[in-house]
């Protein structure tokens, strides 16, 4: 095989496997939403103001009897509910489950915009005491009166009832300032070992030490300033403005599974780059990954990145462990390099005596 063709070859398949990767990712995060197995629901795509809308709720088998209860809330906006609409009241559940039809009359409300079913399970058949709950995806509302609800009924999707829209707890501050310092050291250690290679010769390296001290220079002040934070709270206030905040999963999704996906393939690059500066280019490439999907904040990855010991977050412990070993990784790269400059000095004197 020549080797330009075999060289394409190699190409495609590493894209292949990004995007396999990237699928993977995809796949496992939908997985990991929350589903309520114990209920389907179907309603029409779209109510009407003043009109009934029919919801049937198909009920798996239950341990023991129980009341299903059916809610509307409302909404202006697809992200913000302003609470209970209306009741479409409880009907008697048994234990081998079964279908159940609601119908529940959409009062005209001034700012109408979107309704909410919330399903749920009570003994009592009132919200007090409910055991098992969830809500509905957001169902557009119609004000022109003369419109009809449609007939036909299509899956609902399902999800918690209380979606936590505040994004990321705020960081506590120690932490992230040991990590900004960390950086900062390394930006030091890094543009010093820049500095060190001005006298060798072409191709030392002296650029990329510049270059990889201004990006260590940019992490310090990313989590000296609080960016992350600042950046994530604009962009869901956007978000909300907009009212595209309720979509945003499908676009966080994507970028989780291609920066994932990435990180994936900067192995590869990693792998070929010298001993010395393996552990340098991983920890910060994870460092970088790990801050965008904590800025993307899906809240399947929230749950598991905000979990705390003593105050302290796990996404900020392995971002504080990635920028030690970032510094680690700097300063045994600087030392490396520095060996590879006394060699080519050496070399360089012996043929200076030499040729004397």
């Amino acid at each position: 095989m020549e080797p330009e063709p075999r060289a394409k070859l190699l190409g495609r398949t590493r894209l292949l496997l990004l995007v396999a990767a990237a699928a993977v990712v995809w796949w496992v995060l939908d997985r990991s939403e929350h589903r309520a197995n114990w209920l389907r629901v179907e309603a029409p795509r779209r109510a009407v103001a003043g009109q009934r809308l029919p919801l049937r709720v198909h009920l798996a088998p239950l341990a023991e009897p129980t009341r299903l209860c059916a809610d509307l809330h409302w909404g202006t906006t697809r992200d913000r509910s302003t609470g209970c609409l209306a009741s479409g009241g409880s009907k008697a559940a048994g234990r081998e489950g079964g279908t159940f039809d609601f119908e529940i009359m959409v009062p005209p409300v001034k700012g109408l915009r979107f309704v909410t079913g919330i399903i749920y399970l009570s003994r009592a058949g009132s919200w007090h005491g409910h055991t098992l709950v969830t809500a509905t995806e957001v169902i557009p509302v119609s004000t022109n009166t003369v419109e009809k609800v449609g007939a036909r009924l299509e899956p609902l999707r399902l999800q918690p009832l209380a979606d936590d829209l505040s994004g990321h707890p705020r960081p506590a501050a120690l932490p992230r300032w040991l990590t900004a310092l960390l950086f900062l050291a390394a930006t030091v250690a890094a543009w010093g070992a820049g500095q060190a290679t001005a006298g060798s010769a072409p191709g030392s390296g002296r650029r990329g030490w510049q270059i990889m001290a201004a990006l260590l220079a940019l992490a310090c002040l990313w989590e000296l300033l609080e960016l992350e934070s600042w950046l994530g709270a604009h962009a869901r206030a956007m978000a909300r403005a907009g009212d595209f905040y309720y979509p945003r999963v499908a676009l966080q999704k994507v970028v989780i599974s291609g920066v994932l996906a990435a990180l994936i393939g900067f192995t590869i690059f990693i792998w070929r780059a010298h001993s010395s500066r393996r552990l340098l280019l991983a920890a910060f490439l994870l460092y970088l990954a790990l801050s965008l999907v904590n800025l993307v904040s899906l809240h399947v990855i929230d749950r598991i990145a905000d979990l705390s010991w003593h105050g302290l977050s796990l996404i900020q412990a392995l971002k504080l462990a990635c920028a030690a070993l970032t510094l680690q990784g700097v300063r045994r790269a600087r030392r490396a390099q520095g060996e590879i400059n006394s060699l080519q000095t050496g070399g360089r004197d012996l043929l200076r005596a030499t040729a004397g």
